[in-house]
């Protein structure tokens, strides 16, 4: 392992880190926006990149309309999945109190703070070495194992779903980030929809558990029928170099 693959793996570490320790059930707004201070924090010094050259590097370039639209179309599939499953199941899903607080602690904390990680610097550092599908193999243990200690709080089925759904949602969520001209926007929307069965309250039986994990592995798979552009945003060859020696 040479020097800068052991710089990015202690980055994804720390960057992990910060975001299991400020993580809440469910997400609250202040405590996201502190998981996404801190994350970008430490990829900042992790990288030890110029802070002008990071917006670039991490994604946060111009939103693409057509990936966003994308995207919100898939979140929305997704949470129309939960809404059926638990209308056939004859589940009865309640809001919980304060409910629009808590939609915006899902998408700051599941939407920009974990994107922020997971595509803008793992994905993103991957892709500039390596064919757009490797670099997605490359990923999907990476942010798998992150999803690990859920085995430990939710038993083996649930867990081991949400490993998995953590695993297979790199393909769609690296797929809107190559399409969206290689920026966070597009994946951050999508996760954060995905995330939104926390808007309700927790009484609900396992089945429906299984039914918000299955919505969430394979609905978001639907964005592999749109274009992704081949090989991408073109960069600049000064902007090349700077993110390969990133």
């Amino acid at each position: 392992m040479n020097l800068r693959t052991l710089r990015f793996a202690v980055t994804f570490l720390a960057a992990w880190f910060v975001l299991d320790r400020l993580a809440t059930s469910p997400p609250r707004p202040l405590a996201a926006l502190a998981a996404l201070a801190a994350a970008a924090a430490v990829i900042t010094i992790g990288w030890w990149q110029p802070l002008r050259r990071l917006p670039a590097l991490l994604g946060l370039g111009r939103p693409a309309v057509r990936a966003c639209l994308v995207a919100t179309a898939a979140g929305s599939a997704v949470l129309g999945s939960y809404l059926a499953g638990a209308a056939l199941l004859g589940v009865d899903l309640r809001l919980r109190p304060g409910w629009p607080l808590v939609l915006a602690g899902v998408l700051v904390f599941h939407g920009l703070a974990e994107e922020l990680v997971w595509r803008g610097f793992a994905f993103g550092w991957l892709r500039r070495s390596r064919p757009f599908w490797r670099a997605v193999a490359w990923s999907m243990p990476l942010i798998a194992v992150t999803h690990v200690p859920l085995l430990i709080g939710n038993g083996w089925a649930v867990g081991t779903m949400a490993v998995l759904s953590a695993a297979v949602t790199c393909v769609p969520l690296a797929w809107l980030w190559e399409s969206g001209g290689r920026t966070m926007w597009a994946p951050a929307i999508l996760h954060g929809l995905i995330g939104t069965w926390q808007l309700w309250e927790r009484d609900y039986p396992a089945t429906f558990s299984m039914v918000v994990l299955g919505a969430s592995i394979l609905v978001p798979l639907l964005v592999l029928l749109t274009p992704r552009p081949v090989g991408g945003l073109v960069l600049t060859r000064t902007t090349n170099r700077a993110a390969m020696d990133a």
